[in-house]
């Protein structure tokens, strides 16, 4: 299949899209949408109680930054997809993300 071939179904499908944030943005559709889980500022603090007597060991033994890590358990910031699955996997297995940092 060539470039060629490629590039009416590419056009169609970027009209369509805009067709529908059109008709979105005029309140004519309701778009799906997908929630995730916020990771709540004490989930946050519970993950890095439970592994590190402080954000800066847990910045030693993880690469998050304390100042960070801060700013997700006061809730001033929070984290980002990336940083949520991190967190998550530090909660279920903190010994295989420091092995797999040290291996780096």
């Amino acid at each position: 299949m060539g470039k060629a071939e490629l590039e009416p179904d590419f056009g169609e499908g970027l009209l369509e899209g805009l067709r529908e944030a059109v008709a979105w943005k005029k309140g004519e559709v309701a778009l799906q949408t997908v929630n995730l889980d916020p990771m709540p500022p004490e989930r946050i603090r519970a993950i890095r109680k439970r592994v590190a007597r402080s954000a800066r060991e847990f910045e030693r033994r993880f690469g998050i930054p304390a100042a960070t890590l801060n700013n997700w358990e006061q809730g001033r910031r929070a984290p980002d997809p990336a940083a949520r699955a991190l967190l998550r996997v530090i909660e279920r297995e903190p010994e295989a993300v420091e092995r797999a940092l040290a291996a780096g």
